[in-house]
């Protein structure tokens, strides 16, 4: 069966962020359709073998069964030439990469801003974004670009200074006039404290590079920076 280029779309966007949610694919490629147009779409791409169902995320801090998450099939592997194994496990730290892209596509659709360009896994040698965006303002008339990092509380404060090391030393590698924000996109209060303590640690000179910003936060936050 020919895949169409909705099809298409969706399993790139799959590869792209190694696993999406069925909450996710809906927002970014279903965003003026009914829910059960996506569910059937996605239900035919499992049953052909182009997506594969890992299990369901954690609807919360109550738990219970949330939406289910896809990643590349043995098939949709094949489509793009990937030769990666497939995770036996949901991935929440690609999860909230996603939340925050398309935190971002909701804010575009609501006029407040333009998404130019985006990457998942940017390669900023010594370091790899989560996620880079560039950002147009149009009611600013201003455009900006942001290191995105999805933080989930997992890593320990020298991992965070060391992570932070290696944007500094690219930073002084860039040859561009302006070198965008580190902006950590964390979901517990708690966390945000954390970092924002271990960021004033630096020094001085590098402070200036760092924001910590909770989900819900981030696009107020980036239109202000």
């Amino acid at each position: 069966m020919q895949l169409t280029t909705r099809d298409l779309e969706i399993v790139r966007l799959v590869e792209q962020f190694s696993q999406l949610s069925s909450v996710h694919i809906s927002e970014l490629v279903f965003a003026d359709r009914s829910h059960s147009v996506p569910d059937r779409v996605l239900s035919r791409l499992v049953r052909l073998g182009y997506l594969a169902r890992v299990g369901r995320r954690n609807s919360g801090d109550q738990g219970g069964a949330g939406a289910y998450v896809y990643q590349l099939g043995r098939y949709g592997r094949v489509l793009l030439d990937i030769e990666s194994r497939p995770s036996a496990n949901v991935s929440n730290h690609a999860l909230l990469i996603a939340d925050t892209y398309v935190s971002l596509r909701q804010a575009e659709r609501a006029g407040v801003l333009k998404v130019k360009r985006w990457d998942v896994e940017l390669s900023v040698p010594p370091v790899r974004a989560d996620l880079f965006v560039s950002l147009d303002f149009p009611g600013q008339r201003r455009s900006g670009g942001y290191f995105l990092e999805a933080d989930l509380a997992t890593e320990r404060p020298q991992r965070i200074v060391e992570k932070l090391e290696g944007y500094w030393q690219a930073a002084g590698a860039s040859e561009d006039d302006y070198f965008p924000y580190v902006v950590f996109v964390v979901i517990h209060p708690g966390r945000k404290q954390e970092l924002a303590r271990i960021a004033k640690r630096l020094p001085e000179e590098r402070q200036e590079m760092v924001r910590v910003f909770l989900l819900g936060e981030l696009i107020p936050a980036l239109m202000q920076l």
